[in-house]
């Protein structure tokens, strides 16, 4: 293939002129055509561009005005979350069948021309770009997510960490990934009702969730350095709001729940515990205990709603124990955390 057909997700929530500037540098891109046949109506790109909207209907309207038909745009009722607004681009984009692969992009992001050419280059299921940030461009925003022993996971911010798979901010999913990795709601078809991010996430660890699920399913990630993306980041909600505090730590249970197989949680509850207590600790001496234990308090009764959502996971899951552990970066966090 000369190069894969690429449909690539921004999902707006806010911030008009942000989601703009991300459409604008999009224009921009130098991605080579697709050696794909076109059909009728279809333009001259290797790629395709799907607007979610969580927002009011006028933006969607002003995004049409200055963007035209270099867009496509879904409106949705509510704010459905980052979660399940993405499933909604990623199943409109399924539907062709010309689509080899899904890039999920914050709607509070600019990329460079040649970001696109640059991420496609890995074969692997899942690719991380280098993300800086936007105001410090010489910074490290991310460089995809690291998963320690603890079973918590940070922003990777060194090429020698090992990556666990890419932050959802800036994501390449292949298309042979989504497909593998999606789950059906209890009681309906996979192909009429299923997720790919578990929408009752809302917000906040959904990325590492898919991560874990694509891992299980044998799929490994990649790093794409010169695949540079400039970030905002919590350009939507304050990084430490309360509601980005309770939707992390209530959604991680759900997901660290989920994605062990059994004999592992039971090997690794120690240093699961001692990753507990040093973030209800760290909140404790923050002077917010109330935040983080009603997390752990929602998150604790919704367990038997993941326990279908488990079932599914470990019965499609490939990797060993021995591989699952070797996942893992050494320590419990990260030095740069610690400090």
């Amino acid at each position: 293939m000369k190069s894969p057909r690429i449909a690539i997700i921004i999902l707006h929530y806010k911030n008009l002129a942000d989601t703009r500037a991300c459409l604008r540098s999009l224009r921009k891109i130098d991605y080579p055509l697709s050696n794909l046949p076109l059909t009728k109506g279809e333009t001259q790109r290797g790629f395709s561009v799907i607007v979610v909207n969580n927002d009011a209907s006028d933006h969607a309207q002003t995004f049409q005005d200055e963007f035209g038909d270099f867009i496509e745009i879904i409106q949705n009722e509510n704010n459905l979350g980052f979660a399940e607004g993405n499933n909604v681009g990623i199943r409109q984009a399924l539907k062709d069948q010309k689509t080899n692969a899904i890039l999920l992009l914050n709607n509070d992001t600019v990329v460079e021309p040649d970001f696109l050419s640059a991420i496609v280059k890995s074969d692997a299921g899942m690719v991380a770009p280098r993300m800086m940030r936007y105001d410090e461009r010489n910074k490290i925003d991310n460089l995809g997510i690291v998963l320690m022993s603890s079973g918590l996971a940070f922003n990777r911010s060194d090429e020698n960490q090992k990556l666990f798979c890419p932050c959802g901010a800036c994501a390449l999913y292949s298309r042979k990934l989504l497909e593998t990795i999606v789950i059906a709601r209890r009681g309906t078809s996979r192909s009429n009702d299923s997720y790919y991010f578990d929408p009752s996430y809302f917000a906040y660890c959904e990325d590492l969730d898919l991560g874990w699920r694509a891992r299980n399913a044998g799929f490994k990630p990649a790093y794409a350095k010169d695949a540079i993306v400039f970030h905002k980041g919590s350009a939507s909600t304050n990084k430490l709001s309360d509601f980005a505090v309770y939707h992390t730590y209530r959604n991680l249970l759900w997901t660290q729940f989920k994605n062990f197989p059994a004999p592992l949680l039971l090997w690794q509850s120690p240093w699961l515990g001692v990753g507990w207590f040093f973030i209800i600790s760290l909140y404790f001496f923050k002077g917010r205990p109330s935040i983080i234990f009603r997390a752990l308090w929602d998150g604790a009764r919704g367990l038997r709603f993941a326990l279908n959502r488990r079932g599914q996971i470990q019965r499609n899951r490939k990797a060993t124990q021995k591989q699952i552990l070797s996942w893992f970066a050494s320590g419990l966090f990260p030095k740069s955390f610690v400090k």
